[in-house]
């Protein structure tokens, strides 16, 4: 009985080294799994950190090409400029004087189809605006008379 005691121990401790050895192999592939893992998530965030500065810089270089460009638009739409190039490029000149003549306009009158309404037209003023040049005023008065 002794013989077949030692090969059940030497069997037993065979298992039992057998399952050291795999549970200590599984331990050191969880490890170097985790370790890749983290390595990897860090190679990831340093490449979206470089990410992030470029396009900070690039969104920088944007709002200064966008400031140049306001700046331009209004250095081209600023009304003394636009005054030089309709004078001297366009031949324009400035009217020498503006007169403003207010001018009642008539009524509304009602259509037919309210027959039996009271309109009350009469008490709402409406004025229309206009500019007249004099000279224009009178040229046009002449036109008419002649």
């Amino acid at each position: 009985m002794r013989g077949n005691s030692a090969i059940t121990t030497v069997n037993y401790e065979n298992k039992n080294g057998l399952f050291v050895f795999v549970s200590f192999l599984l331990l050191v592939i969880f490890i170097t799994f985790v370790v890749i893992y983290y390595i990897s998530n860090n190679i990831v965030l340093t490449e979206l950190g470089y990410k992030l500065i470029m396009l900070e810089n690039e969104k920088t270089a944007l709002e200064e090409e966008n400031k140049i460009l306001e700046f331009t638009a209004e250095t081209l739409s600023a009304l003394d400029r636009i005054e030089k190039i309709a004078c001297n490029h366009l031949g324009m000149i400035r009217p020498k004087e503006v007169k403003f003549i207010a001018l009642k306009l008539a009524p509304e009158i009602s259509s037919g189809n309210d027959m039996g309404m009271i309109s009350n037209n009469y008490e709402i003023e409406k004025n229309f605006w206009a500019s007249f040049d004099l000279k224009d005023i009178n040229d046009l008065i002449l036109g008419v008379l002649k």
